[in-house]
């Protein structure tokens, strides 16, 4: 088996997030956030139409202050509160990002960036002076494609931008779901749960890393 594209995921593989700030800033003021009800990941399970870029950045803010119990639930303004959601970008993972570098490097393969992402952070991460962008050939972007994984319709589009067939396509994500979904369309994938893991199981795959 000949691998001759790679994709790859940003959030938590390549892009380390953390909620703290968020949470700590809108969540925790909610008077719905309680032990008994979970408004996180309400939060979060409502905000895939805005992954898909179907909603406006003032149509979100409203529909979460709308789920965390109203206008009055909602301390920060549409700015302040855009601030504390894009705080969730937090750092880059560079042992990734090295890792990456050298697949490039050492490697003929097509690589692709595929990620569940808003625009809203999407703008902020272009805004970063984190020289990645040229890694990749290819960006397939949930709010530019109006997709989420896992949906079979974005592996469908990743196999037609890979130009391969899916049995020559490698994909690395941390969710298990995605992990399955891409799986079912006969695309090799590795969920990822930590770079030595990772180094492992990309060299059972042939691939030289440095």
């Amino acid at each position: 088996m000949t691998i001759k594209c790679i994709i790859i995921d940003l959030g938590d593989v390549l892009i380390e997030l953390d909620f703290s700030k968020f949470f700590n800033d809108v969540i925790t003021q909610s008077p719905l956030n309680k032990p008994q009800t979970p408004i996180i990941l309400e939060f979060f399970r409502q905000s895939d139409t805005y992954h898909q870029g179907k909603i406006t950045d003032e149509e979100f803010y409203k529909q979460a202050c709308e789920l965390l119990g109203g206008d009055q639930a909602c301390s920060l303004d549409q700015k302040q509160f855009f601030a504390s959601f894009n705080s969730i970008i937090n750092d880059l993972n560079l042992d990734m990002v090295e890792l990456i570098r050298n697949i490039k490097t050492s490697n003929n393969f097509k690589l692709i960036c595929m990620s569940n992402i808003n625009s809203s952070h999407w703008n902020y991460l272009k805004k970063q002076k984190w020289d990645i962008w040229e890694l990749f050939d290819e960006f397939i972007l949930s709010h530019e494609i109006h997709l989420t994984k896992p949906d079979p319709k974005v592996f469908e589009l990743a196999i037609k931008k890979a130009g391969c067939k899916p049995k020559e396509i490698l994909f690395i994500d941390d969710g298990l779901n995605n992990i399955r979904s891409a799986s079912e369309m006969g695309i090799n994938a590795i969920r990822y749960m930590g770079l030595d893991e990772l180094v492992e199981e990309l060299l059972k795959y042939g691939i030289k890393i440095s």
